[in-house]
Order: structure tokens, then sequence, then C-alpha cells
């Protein structure tokens, strides 16, 4: 999987914190979900914030992050004090030696886009075969009965608005393949400052059509089980 975040770990925590997302909202329905004393793995655990938030919530889970962005997790520790464990991993081939009862992805890895008649599964990770791995991977290191809770997103909008610190962020989205499997969007980043652009970056993110979505998770040993209470996560299940 390739690294896509280095480029703006400067500005990450403005941007997702600047109203993109909700992390104590989001942290108390995954919680809806999970219940207390739980062994949970992030898979892209990025800055540390969901699991922040998490932890507040239940302080006795057993919490693990991982990612493979380092200068993300250099933030993510001094943000949690050890009160995390955080691995520098790809979640494609981790070998953590340890199950869990819940794997989450918030978006940091793969997510569900919600195009209201129909879903796509998908995310950072690119080509059928990286993500029929990656979830056989993720089913490995989850014990029988686990859950595996992904990201409900509907489409991401272009937009422009200021996050703080005299930073205006602004991103754009493209499609830019359409194959029978899936298709790929291209999303433009970037950041200014003073009507000068600090970080500029691109992120490829690949969605599968919902037949393929489907087999995807199945053929890795998941079932869909329904929503969270919120609609922010759908919840699949190891058999």
């Amino acid at each position: 999987m390739n690294n896509q975040y280095t480029g703006f770990t400067e500005y990450y925590d403005l941007w997702v914190t600047s109203g993109y997302y909700n992390y104590q909202d989001i942290a108390k329905e995954t919680h809806s979900v999970i219940g207390n004393g739980r062994q949970i793995i992030e898979l892209g655990v990025g800055t540390g914030l969901l699991a922040q938030e998490y932890i507040n919530i239940d302080p006795t889970c057993e919490f693990t992050g991982v990612d493979f962005t380092s200068s993300l997790l250099e933030i993510a520790e001094k943000r949690l004090e050890n009160r995390v464990k955080l691995i520098e991993a790809d979640a494609v081939t981790m070998d953590l030696n340890t199950k869990f009862d819940v794997a989450i992805s918030n978006g940091g890895v793969w997510g569900i886009l919600d195009l209201g008649d129909k879903w796509e599964f998908g995310g950072h990770v690119a080509g059928i075969e990286a993500n029929s791995q990656g979830l056989r991977n993720v089913a490995y290191h989850l014990k029988e009965g686990g859950l595996l809770l992904l990201h409900l997103q509907k489409p991401h909008p272009n937009y422009e608005k200021s996050i703080g610190e005299g930073i205006i962020y602004s991103q754009s989205i493209e499609e830019v393949e359409d194959t029978v499997d899936y298709h790929t969007l291209l999303k433009s980043y970037l950041f200014k400052k003073e009507e000068e652009i600090v970080v500029q970056e691109q992120i490829k993110i690949t969605c599968f059509k919902p037949e393929i979505s489907e087999k995807l998770l199945s053929e890795a040993g998941f079932d869909f089980q329904g929503t969270s209470n919120g609609d922010r996560f759908a919840i699949y299940k190891k058999r």
C-alpha cells in the first residue's frame, strides 16, 4: 500500500478536527457497538484522535493502533502517552501475533462509500488482490465472531474552508478510472496560508462495485450485520 499521508502530517490534526470528523461522537457510537473491556485494533490510527476519545470512554479496553505513517504515529505517541499500543505496520501485511475482538477502520485504510441505493467498499489499498489479502489478514487477526467496523460515508464534496491558524483548506475529487470491477477517485488536497500554497497532495481511493465489494468481504469470512445506531459504521462479523 502506497503511503499517501506523509506530505501533510503537519496539518493533519488541524484539518480533521476542523469539522471533518467529530471524534467524541464517533467514539461513543463505536463503543455502543463494542461494549466494555474489549481488545480493539484500529487500522489507520493516524494521530490517535479516535483512540484518545475511545479510551476516555472505556479505560478497561486494550486498544492497539496500527499505521504505516511514522510521522503520524509520532504525534499519536505524544497524545496517548502509552495508554494505547502503537505499531508501525501495513494493515495488508501486518503480523501481530494477537487476536482481537474488534477491528475498526474509520477511513484510515478502508471504508464504505454510501451512494444511497448502493454501497461500495474501498479505500487507500489499490487492486482486488491486495484488498483480498488485507481483508483476509484482518480476519486472521480477529477472534471467532469478531467484528469489523467500516466507516460509512457519503461521497466527499468539493469545497474550501478556513480551518484555523490562518490556513485555508480545499479539496476536490474526480473520477480518473472506471473498470468493470472498480473505479478510482483522485482526491486533491490543498493548504494555503496568506494565499500561498504550503502543502499540496493527491490521494487515490479505490471503490469497488457493489457485487465485487460483497464478494471481497464474504470471501474474507465476513458477514454483514447492520449499521451502528448513528449510521457511522457498517458492521461485519467474522464467521
